[in-house]
């Protein structure tokens, strides 16, 4: 052993390289050094000057273009603003539900118009979001108008009510002159974006901004045109077909402004974000039906405490939001594809969020419903229990209906205690008639009640209908809307079903890019014998009878729920089936880990925002490049003295490219060498492959640790030696890299630090 070699037990000599005979350990710095580096750090930084954050003015909106897709692509995420101007969507549409109760076809119509017009308008303004916004005080000036917008929406829902005579003009007018200033700013930032792209020189995207400008002025110019047919001095009238000029205009800018994007693919939405707000949409959709189910509780158990059967129901009621939300986003898109495809995918958020609101409260006014069916049956068996079997009569006769009327304490609500006069005045009329509930009198229910005593039955169940807080109209019987309602509320709730699993499903088929498999046949029949079923609940419809039996019985919101999580557990167990088999193929795969479907198996490794997402679904054994690499080179495993030849395509893109490993038998001990061939032997696929910043290269061995004990000189002529590596580099031509314990051709990386 000679002289400048230091001695170390266990080595032995070989070509000139000393090895360790087994591993090292590395030595872990004392806690007391830690504390003093730690301290030295905090006074550094107070030492420091900070720079503080502050929000240009404006920003050139070219600045935000992907330069690999040339696509508009600011960011790579949603920004708070954007949250923050979502609320005031759910806003409007929480306060719009409280004021419009569903109980008619006419306020079924308000109501999916009047979210048509919100839910458009939040559209066209995410579709320039996320393509030219910025950051910027002009931006924050732009979001505080589009609120202010909004709010205005909310003035006009309050009393929305179209094609009835319950329309108020002045109503109308407003919104009217809302679309306007809406579409007007859409005018100002498409010309904004229009006037840094002439400065840019960049004419070929002049055509598609100016398309858009121009629709949007259309649109304003034809919402103005109808303000005159809303004068003060005009009546109201139901028949009028004005109305239907909102949503036709906002159809056709609509698809203008798909369409363009389409064509245009400089302007699609390729590489924005554009995915993720229509998730975060859905999901604030759905968070809205979470407080309808906090009032639905208050509706039915705030008086008399917890019901066995209404648990039950409101039970049924969070277990379809959460399966709503497993079914969605278990099965979101990530990565792109196809622009068309992502377009319709898009559009197709209006019925599915549409859908959901109905779907959602459509279960809670079943909820409701069943509660006011019990509470009726309970209310007849005590009247009937009274006068058909105790034959009760004066005074007894009217503590015993008093004593039912007061159970459902209709005078803690407003909408009841108006009924209250009627109900005490007719029970007192009842006790005052002698005989009318005597031993003659036989019967079992309702219809052979005494005329007097009906007339009771009948304001009370008026009374505990109204109660519930729903918003009736007063010229109509309760009991009359109440029956009608409950039809169409059950139409609505079986119809959104229905059409919410058929967009899932045309969802599903849009963003499918691979091979069917067992996952994507089972999902056809598990959604589509769901599709089957709802559309036969939906047509029994047409039998009332058949109709309000099944509304008597507590089945329909278990079936719901049902059918919803026979899709979700079919999912799952079909995507365990169908990675097994795939795996097994020996075929490439795509997904997280080459897995492919299911949970955190997804389809696709990440979202495809600001160019990451198409070069990260390569399947299992790929790491990334950091830096471009032109030749291949070996990774060297200290503890086991195990060469990897780690082989870089030569065609990969900078900041991008994949890195494929192979195995080979290591020629022996410490061997370290460079290799200008890949072998032609199976990658390896291995969970332990680490990612090295320092060397730029992936190392085989994720637990390898920096040990600069355990490699010692190499006497070999044009070592390079580096003192800040506590070692010589290896053989000549070759760098030694101290944080991968890999070699690395020196011409790839001439110059870089470190090496």
């Amino acid at each position: 052993m000679s002289s400048d070699t230091p001695p170390l037990l266990g080595h032995r000599k070989r070509s000139g390289l000393y090895v360790r005979a087994q591993s090292t350990v590395p030595v872990q710095p004392a806690h007391s050094e830690l504390n003093s580096d730690w301290d030295a750090c905090r006074k550094d930084e107070k030492d420091k000057r900070r720079i503080h954050k502050v929000a240009p003015w404006i920003k050139n909106p070219l600045q935000g273009v992907d330069k690999k897709s040339l696509v508009f692509a600011p960011r790579h995420e949603a920004s708070t603003l954007e949250l923050f101007f979502d609320l005031f969507f759910v806003a409007n549409l929480a306060t719009f539900t409280a004021y419009h109760s569903i109980v008619d076809h006419s306020s079924l119509f308000a109501y999916v118009g009047f979210f048509a017009i919100i839910w458009l308008t939040w559209f066209h303004i995410t579709l320039h979001d996320v393509r030219f916004a910025h950051d910027t005080v002009y931006e924050r000036a732009c979001k505080t108008l589009q609120m202010i917008v909004f709010v205005g929406f909310a003035l006009v829902g309050s009393a929305f009510a179209p094609g009835t005579d319950d329309g108020n003009n002045t109503n109308f007018r407003i919104l009217c002159y809302t679309l306007v200033i809406s579409r007007a700013l859409f005018v100002v930032q498409y010309s904004i974006v229009a006037v840094f792209v002439v400065m840019a020189r960049r004419t070929d995207i002049l055509l598609p901004l100016a398309l858009n400008i121009l629709t949007y002025v259309v649109a304003g110019a034809a919402f103005g045109a109808m303000i005159p047919s809303f004068a003060a001095d005009k009546p109201v009238d139901p028949n009028n077909g004005i109305y239907s000029v909102w949503w036709v205009v906002m159809a056709v800018e609509t698809i203008a402004t798909i369409g363009i994007s389409s064509i245009w693919r400089m302007v699609s939405f390729k590489k924005t974000h554009l995915v993720e707000r229509m998730g975060l949409l859905t999901l604030i959709v759905i968070g809205e039906g979470a407080i309808g189910v906090t009032k639905t509780i208050s509706r039915m158990m705030g008086k008399n405490g917890l019901d066995p059967e209404g648990c039950g129901m409101i039970l049924c009621i969070i277990l379809l939001l959460i399966g709503l939300w497993m079914i969605y986003f278990d099965n979101h898109p990530h990565g792109h594809y196809g622009t068309i495809r992502q377009q319709i995918w898009s559009t197709l958020h209006f019925p599915i969020h549409l859908m959901i609101v109905g779907l959602v409260e459509g279960a809670q006014q079943i909820a409701l419903a069943r509660y006011t069916s019990r509470g009726i049956t309970k209310l007849e068996k005590s009247f009937a229990q009274a006068c058909f079997k105790d034959h009760l009569d004066g005074e007894k006769l009217s503590e015993k209906l008093f004593d039912a009327v007061e159970y459902f304490h209709l005078d803690k609500k407003l909408q009841g205690l108006i009924y209250m006069d009627e109900i005490e005045v007719g029970i007192w009329t009842v006790g005052n008639e002698t005989g009318i509930c005597g031993k003659t009198v036989t019967g079992s229910g309702f219809s052979d009640f005494p005329d007097d005593l009906a007339n009771v039955f009948y304001y009370t169940v008026s009374a505990i209908y109204s109660a519930l807080g729903l918003i009736l109209p007063l010229d109509r019987d309760p009991i009359e809307v109440m029956f009608e309602s409950w039809k169409l509320v059950y139409r609505y709730f079986w119809a959104a079903f229905l059409v919410l699993t058929v967009c899932f499903l045309i969802c599903m088929i849009l963003i499918r890019r691979n091979k069917m498999d067992v996952f994507d046949w089972t999902t056809l029949f598990s959604r589509g014998t769901a599709i089957v079923i709802a559309g036969v609940l939906l047509a029994l419809s047409s039998n009332h009878d058949l109709m309000y039996g099944i509304l008597e019985k507590d089945i329909i919101l278990p079936t719901a729920v049902v059918l919803l999580y026979l899709i979700i557990v079919l999912d799952r167990f079909s995507a365990k089936i169908a990675n097994w088999r795939n795996r097994r193929s020996g075929e490439p795969l795509t997904g997280v880990g080459g897995h492919g479907h299911g949970g955190d198996e997804g389809h696709e490794d990440h979202d495809d925002h600001g160019g990451h997402g198409d070069d990260h679904e390569k399947g299992d054994g790929i790491s990334l490049s950091v830096m471009p690499v032109t030749a291949h080179r070996m990774s060297y495993n200290p503890l086991g003295g195990a060469v990897m030849p780690a082989y870089h395509d030569t065609d990969a893109p900078l900041y991008g490219g994949p890195t494929v490993t192979y195995s080979q038998p290591p020629p022996g001990p410490g061997a370290m060498y460079s290799q200008q061939q890949p072998p032609p032997a199976m990658p390896v696929f291995s969970e332990s492959t680490a990612y090295n910043p320092g060397g730029y290269m992936p190392v085989s061995v994720a637990s390898t640790a920096q040990d600069p004990g355990a490699y010692k000189p190499v006497s070999a002529v044009g070592t390079v030696y580096d003192p800040g590596v506590y070692m010589p580099g290896s053989v000549a031509g070759m760098t030694y890299n101290p944080g991968g314990y890999a070699p690395v051709h020196s011409a790839q990386h001439e110059g870089h630090p470190g090496y």
